[in-house]
C-alpha cells in the first residue's frame, strides 16, 4: 500500500511538471509570436542601381537598342536601404518584396521574390565588365550599404531591428529571366509607378510607391 501511495504521488508530481513545462513553452511561444506580429520592414530609400535597357549591351539610352539587342529586354535593378521594426531578429528567408506595375501591362501582374535569394535573372553587362557579378548583393542577398560592388561582403542572413541593411530588387528587366524568358517585368518608372509590397512571415506588410524622375544611377526613387 505504502508503495502504491508512493507511486501515485510520484505520478502526480511528474504530472505537474509537465504540465508545467507545456505551459511555459506555449506562453513562449505565444510572447514570440506575439512580438513577431509588430515586425515591419521600413523602407528608408530606393535608388536606382542599374538602368540597362538594351538586351546585353551597356548602353544607357533606350534609343541606342537595336533589332539584336531589343529594347525593354535589359537590366533594371534598384537598390533599397531598409531597416527592421520590432523587438525580434528575423531570418532574411522570412521577408519577401512584391513587385506590380499595372500602368505597364505586364503579362505577369505581381511578381514575388525572397529577399536573399536569387533572382534568377542573366547577369547585366555592366556587372560583368565592373567585375561585380558575383557579389553577393548582385545574387540577391542582402549586405550593409555601400557593400554593392564588394565580392567579399558578408551576406546577412538574419536582420536585427534599427540596423539599416541594403538589397537589390530586381524588376525582372522585361524577359530578363532565366527561368522564365517569357514573362515581362518592370523598367525603372520614369513614366510610370511600381507598387512595392514588402512581406514578412508572421509580421505586418509595408507598402510603397517606387517612381523615378529619371534613370541615372543613384537616382531616390521613393
Amino acid at each position: 500500500m505504502i508503495v502504491f501511495i508512493a507511486l501515485i504521488l510520484v505520478a502526480a508530481v511528474a504530472s505537474t511538471i509537465i504540465i508545467s513545462s507545456v505551459e511555459d513553452l506555449s506562453q513562449s511561444m505565444e510572447d514570440t509570436t506575439s512580438v513577431r506580429d509588430y515586425s515591419k520592414i521600413k523602407v528608408d530609400s530606393v535608388y536606382t542601381f542599374l538602368y540597362e535597357p538594351c538586351w546585353q549591351k551597356d548602353y544607357t539610352e533606350l534609343s541606342q537598342c537595336d533589332s539584336s539587342n531589343p529594347p525593354n529586354r535589359g537590366h533594371h535593378e534598384m537598390d533599397m536601404h531598409f531597416q527592421l521594426e520590432g523587438d525580434v531578429t528575423i531570418p532574411v528567408s522570412s521577408v519577401a518584396y512584391h513587385i506590380s506595375c499595372p500602368e505597364t501591362f505586364a503579362s505577369i501582374p505581381m511578381r514575388k521574390a525572397v529577399l536573399g535569394q536569387s533572382s534568377g535573372t542573366w547577369d547585366s553587362v555592366t556587372s560583368g565588365q565592373k567585375g561585380y557579378s558575383g557579389s553577393p548583393f548582385n545574387r540577391g542577398s542582402v549586405v550593409l550599404p555601400g557593400q554593392a560592388t564588394d565580392n567579399g561582403a558578408d551576406a546577412i542572413e538574419i536582420l536585427e531591428p534599427g540596423i539599416t541593411y541594403s538589397v537589390m530588387l530586381d524588376l525582372y528587366d522585361n524577359k530578363n529571366s532565366a527561368t522564365q524568358d517569357d514573362d515581362d517585368g518592370c523598367s525603372i518608372p520614369v513614366d510610370f509607378r511600381i507598387n512595392l509590397v514588402i512581406t514578412i512571415d508572421g509580421g505586418m506588410d509595408s507598402y510603397y510607391i517606387v517612381k523615378c524622375d529619371n534613370t541615372y544611377i543613384a537616382t531616390e526613387c521613393l
